[in-house]
């Protein structure tokens, strides 16, 4: 796999700790930074490697030699690091690996991003409230969004600058970055083209909390990653031997091996069982009747600014179903992000994709198909939430329901 390090950037912020430096030069324990990242790629096989230079791009020629490969970025000072990739477009021929030039890291991360096949983006799930943090939100493991604007209840992380590639994946990305480039977006940032492609092509997630990294943008960043950062992969690099990697595969197979058995234990048990779903009526909400080909169900309307309440009693498997509303004359398909609480607390984070129910009816409105998240809530008296993050709409119909014991009587239609 090729791998391509962003290396072109001035690291102003840095100016009064860096002598000068580029940043990928800037010393971290008796070594330059970039040295750290060139030997944890050679140590994973990774290669070739290529190097976008810029601000004193000789300095970083006399430092890696014939270790990596160069391009230059010669506009570095009125562009940002989308035109330094797009410098390197020709050089890339299928899969690679895209490195920012100013992160230490923990081997363990690029291994978890190159041991399976498909795009990847690293991100650490305890860090989201920076605004210069690059957030991303993530649902099923996929990444559907990212930014510095991302808004903070959508983050689920922040993304570390290193994104793996596949084929199809490199060449969705550099058709982004070609058009954003020719159509005057010099001064963006690799990010934005990554965001255009998310949607559609997957990236899978990555989540590295509790492995040691650290972005060096300030000087506080830079202080953190010589005490801290360094010692923490220094003190863990036995683990990255042969014996430690099969162990690790072999365990991870055996509770595979768990995980499937009791699956089908379950799935078994299940089968025995008749469930039945009952609605459970909620707080402060307007209830409508929406028609459909089988008869009638019992909805509720909910709104951005109005979350749905309900107060059900565990423990019980606990059903949402959503549909997105729009009014006549508008149009769907739409995209729609839930947020389900428990007690307060976030339980379920759902982006959804709403296409028009031609067979549901409700009068003045155009409704979207059904979509549904389930989860389990333990014993007690509980409150449940749904709100509307955002969307193409700023409403949607809602409706809770609890399983029951069996009374097919009493069981409710899909």
């Amino acid at each position: 796999m090729q791998a391509v390090i962003l290396a072109a950037g001035v690291g102003s912020r840095l100016e009064g700790v860096s002598q000068g430096l580029p940043k990928c030069l800037i010393p971290i324990g008796d070594r330059p930074l970039i040295d750290h990242q060139l030997e944890t790629l050679a140590d994973a096989d990774i290669g070739p490697i290529l190097i976008v230079i810029g601000y004193k791009g000789d300095k970083v020629r006399e430092m890696v030699g014939n270790r990596a490969e160069y391009v230059e970025n010669p506009r570095f000072e009125e562009t940002n690091s989308l035109y330094s990739l797009w410098a390197a477009r020709d050089w890339v021929k299928g899969p690679f690996l895209l490195i920012n030039s100013d992160i230490l890291f923990h081997p363990d991360i690029l291994d978890r991003l190159v041991t399976k096949e498909g795009n990847a983006l690293a991100f650490d799930a305890s860090s989201t409230a920076g605004k210069e943090q690059t957030k991303v939100f993530v649902r099923d493991g996929r990444v559907w969004d990212l930014g510095k604007d991302l808004p903070p209840e959508l983050a689920r992380g922040e993304s570390l600058g290193m994104i793996c590639f596949d084929s199809e994946g490199s060449k969705a990305l550099f058709s982004r970055v070609d058009a954003i480039v020719r159509n005057g977006g010099e001064k963006s940032w690799v990010m934005e083209a990554v965001r255009s492609m998310c949607n559609a092509v997957p990236v899978r997630a990555v989540n590295v909390t509790g492995l040691p990294w650290a972005e060096v943008d300030f000087p506080f960043d830079l202080d953190r990653a010589r005490k801290e950062v360094l010692p923490a992969i220094l003190r863990t690099k036995w683990k990255r031997t042969t014996h430690w990697r099969w162990t690790r595969w072999v365990a991870v197979a055996f509770a595979a091996l768990l995980l499937v058995v009791a699956g089908i234990l379950i799935s078994s048990n299940l089968q025995t069982q008749d469930i039945a779903w009952s609605t459970m009526p909620p707080t402060g909400s307007s209830e409508v009747l929406l028609s459909l080909p089988k008869g009638t169900q019992k909805w509720w309307v909910t709104s951005r600014a109005q979350p749905l309440r309900v107060y059900v009693d565990g423990p019980s498997s606990i059903q949402v179903d959503f549909r997105l509303v729009v009014s006549q004359g508008l149009q769907l398909p739409g995209q729609y992000v839930v947020q389900v609480s428990l007690d307060g607390k976030p339980n379920v984070w759902d982006v959804f994709k709403a296409t028009e129910d031609s067979e549901a009816n409700i009068s003045g409105l155009i409704v979207g198909d059904r979509d549904r998240s389930n989860f389990e809530s333990p014993t007690g008296r509980h409150v449940i939430e749904v709100s509307l993050l955002a969307g193409t709409s700023d409403s949607m119909l809602v409706r809770v329901r609890r399983a029951e014991p069996a009374s097919p009587e009493d069981e409710e239609s899909e």
